[in-house]
């Protein structure tokens, strides 16, 4: 008998779970995950539930392994307490935080790269298209016309003033 006292030292269900957030203030959101046999097709199935217990000095954090007990209702949906951290566990999301925000980084320079390929396939095809042999000899000629453009731009400039002479 001593045995079963030194076992159930708690008053009421005992469980044990994960903390999977613990954004509120004093109060902790457990999964508590139990495995059972389908009643009717055999087959083992994984049961979660989720709890909102009562985090009295805020000692339980995301990732942890709580021992949670019954209690009295604390809240509309907070019937829990924590009473034990069995074990401490590492912060998963500033983890998954930093590796999203590499991977992004990442995928944004390769978008990038992706983006700068089509437009060098697309000025070659453009520069095959209008009977160049290549990019360097398309935007060589474009830069005659500009040339041209130019001194047209000029002439016109020219004429322009000597209309004005004429009134």
């Amino acid at each position: 008998m001593s045995s079963t006292n030194s076992e159930r030292k708690y008053k009421g269900k005992v469980m044990v779970g994960k903390v999977v957030s613990d954004k509120m203030q004093k109060t902790v959101v457990v999964v508590v995950e139990t495995r059972r046999r389908h009643p009717l097709y055999g087959k083992i199935v994984t049961v979660r539930r989720r709890f909102k217990a009562h985090n009295e000095k805020p000692q339980a954090k995301a990732g942890d392994t709580v021992k949670i007990v019954e209690s009295r209702p604390l809240s509309r949906e907070k019937r829990w307490r924590v009473a034990e951290i069995v074990r401490a566990g590492e912060v998963i999301e500033m983890i998954r935080e930093t590796e999203l925000e590499s991977l992004i980084e990442k995928e944004r320079v390769e978008k990038e790269a992706r983006k700068e390929e089509e437009r060098k396939r697309a000025a070659e095809r453009l520069a095959q298209l209008g009977g160049f042999e290549s990019v360097e000899e398309m935007e060589g000629g474009a830069a005659e016309e500009n040339e041209f453009a130019e001194e047209y731009e000029g002439s016109d400039a020219e004429e322009a003033g000597d209309e004005e002479d004429e009134e």
